[in-house]
């Protein structure tokens, strides 16, 4: 199914608690529409066979086999083609996206979510649809019970190209807009806490 192109206005993101210095570029407004993913095709966010970009050159643990991420790397999710710095949390068990608007609705008899996602550094904005998987129920700092949509999205982290399942949710006041769980690390990536951009250099700011 090929991506459907849509304008998208949406307000400007709030300043993080650590607020970053973006250069002030023209929103490129998109809309991609991810493939439909049959809910019993997908189990404990298990991978599908990843795909390997070519000449990809990412960095391997000697003794475990696995690739070396640190603890912040560029991801880019293949849909939209924005890349984003996220967060590697080995504490977190489900992957999240900072995601705004976010929007339920049917289509075809089918649960199917659309919401927005922001480059913060290039200011561009892309409006996603994909079939809604389940919602999970998270409790927040403040102890707040909330529900979370989850989605499948394709993301690509050091030239590996993987189909995992990401909760939606407003991100605005944390420093990364992805943050990447156990559930996508797991056989796959060994976090060295004292790295950053291992699989590929790449400003933050």
């Amino acid at each position: 199914m090929k991506p459907v192109v849509e304008p998208v206005v949406s307000p400007e993101p709030k300043p993080e608690a650590e607020p970053e210095v973006a250069p002030e570029v023209k929103p490129v407004k998109k809309t991609v529409e991810n493939p439909v993913v049959k809910k019993s095709a997908v189990k404990k966010s298990v991978p599908t066979k990843p795909v390997v970009a070519p000449h990809a050159d990412t960095a391997a643990d000697s003794l475990s086999g696995l690739r070396v991420v640190g603890e912040v790397e560029p991801v880019t999710l293949v849909p939209s083609g924005v890349t984003m710095p996220a967060r590697i949390d080995t504490g977190a068990t489900t992957s999240s996206i900072d995601a705004t608007e976010i929007e339920p609705f049917e289509r075809d008899g089918e649960k199917w979510v659309r919401f927005v996602v922001a480059d913060r550094r290039s200011g561009e904005k892309v409006s996603m649809q994909c079939p809604l998987l389940r919602r999970v129920n998270i409790i927040s700092h403040a102890g707040e019970s909330l529900k979370r949509p989850v989605v499948v999205i394709k993301t690509m982290m050091g030239g590996v190209a993987f189909d995992h399942e990401f909760s939606l949710t407003n991100r605005s006041d944390f420093s990364y807009q992805v943050l990447i769980g156990r559930n996508y690390l797991q056989g796959e990536f060994v976090v060295d806490v004292n790295r950053k951009n291992v699989t590929s250099p790449m400003s933050e700011n």
